[in-house]
């Protein structure tokens, strides 16, 4: 029913943090109807990030419904998680947003 949620490269997450830069962060949505303006439709958006509170990297993703920026979204209607910052993590965000996604959606 749905396309797959992309998923950037780790390496594109990375960005320049490794030589004085930031890191990357990925924000994407989907829709029951991609193929009509989201207006009126109930959206499903996502975020893939780093953060590093002290000396460590974190890999995180959250979750969030409407027409909201993630900065806009009050803290109760943000979904977070938390993973491993490697590669191998990638599979594991997928699967975790997908399954938001889909309960999202299911949910009436």
């Amino acid at each position: 029913m749905f396309q797959d949620l992309f998923i950037p490269r780790f390496e594109w997450l990375i960005g320049g943090s490794r030589i004085g830069g930031s890191y990357n962060v990925y924000y994407g949505s989907q829709t029951e109807h991609p193929e009509q303006a989201a207006w009126g439709q109930r959206i499903f958006n996502y975020a893939i990030y780093i953060e590093k509170p002290d000396d460590t990297e974190y890999l995180r993703a959250a979750v969030w419904s409407g027409l909201r920026t993630l900065k806009d979204c009050p803290e109760e209607d943000v979904t977070r998680e938390v993973f491993d910052c490697e590669e191998g993590s990638l599979p594991q965000i997928e699967a975790w947003l997908t399954a938001r996604r889909d309960a999202f959606f299911a949910a009436v």
